[in-house]
């Protein structure tokens, strides 16, 4: 008999069934601040460790399957890939020693995961922490996005009661901005610094905080309406300019995960969050130095 972990994460309920739950909970920290014991939502994400799963094998034969995109996980290789309705995402530690699996399929909350045994005892060992976490990530977006919610690569500050969203490639000085904010515009602070959930709830754009936050480790969970989006690009003068719909669509695009835009079903549904969120909420580019009047002037600008 299985226990339960719920979580809370963008208002979507997440399961995870194991026989450990407390070690489980341990290597999950940043979870811990979206802890939920209400059973009052059907889940999102259900995500159960199967030992000995009722078919052969948990995913399909490797030939069977369409690599949709391979990356690296520090040094770990990770791959995403299809096999109609079902999707697949597997970590491979670096050397082939030890890998994690998940299987997922359109339209289902549940999400199947094993670990290759150890070598030496045959034991299914706990997973690595880091890729169990990425891993619930790359879970969220396969069930969020096309109920139209999406975790954002972004820096988001928090003022007056609205939500300020910093895009911009890694170091492009998205953390550097908000840190200005913080240093310098009283009544700021950090909603999350690395990865917070872009969504729609009847037309409006709302973001919330999330157990992801990269090295800023910021674990909020609260929801803020979107004030506004702006893609920072580093310049030697300040400037922000308001963008047009075409413009504002190519300022969102990259910033939304690179696996699923690289898959139409997915790519479709992040189409659709975007028409929807630059045809309410403002996007603008701001050309900056790291500087204080850079903050400022964003904030004179958008909070007039």
């Amino acid at each position: 008999m299985k226990n339960k972990l719920n979580y809370i994460i963008a208002d979507q309920s997440v399961e995870i069934l194991t026989d450990y739950p407390e070690t489980i909970g341990q290597l999950l920290p940043g979870f811990v601040h979206f802890r939920d014991s209400s059973d009052y939502k059907e889940p999102l994400i259900q995500l159960s460790r199967e030992f000995e799963s009722e078919e052969p094998e948990l995913l399909s034969a490797d030939n069977e399957n369409k690599v949709i995109h391979t990356f690296n996980l520090e040094d770990d290789s990770c791959k995403f890939s299809k096999n109609g309705n079902k999707y697949f995402f597997t970590i491979e530690e670096n050397g082939g020693a030890g890998s994690i699996e998940f299987a997922m399929e359109i339209g289902s909350p549940k999400v199947r995961f094993r670990l290759t045994p150890d070598s030496e005892n045959g034991r299914i060992a706990l997973p690595n922490p880091v890729h169990l976490k990425f891993s619930l990530w790359m879970a969220l977006g396969f069930t969020g996005i096309p109920q139209k919610f999406s975790a954002l690569h972004s820096s988001v500050i928090i003022y007056n009661n609205s939500a300020v969203l910093f895009l911009g490639e890694s170091g492009t000085g998205k953390s550097t901005h908000t840190r200005l904010w913080l240093n310098h515009i009283a009544g700021s602070r950090l909603l999350n610094d690395d990865s917070p959930i872009l969504g729609i709830d009847e037309g409006e754009t709302f973001v919330h905080g999330s157990p992801w936050s990269g090295k800023g480790q910021i674990y909020i969970n609260e929801r803020y309406p979107v004030k506004a989006i702006v893609r920072i690009k580093q310049q030697p003068f300040n400037k922000l300019q308001k963008l047009n719909t075409l413009e504002s669509f190519g300022a969102l695009y990259p910033s939304f995960p690179p696996a699923f835009l690289k898959d139409n079903f997915f790519e479709g549904h992040i189409c659709e969050i975007i028409s929807k969120v630059i045809s309410t909420t403002p996007v603008y580019i701001l050309h900056c130095l790291p500087n204080r009047e850079a903050a400022e002037m964003v904030k004179e600008t958008l909070y007039k």
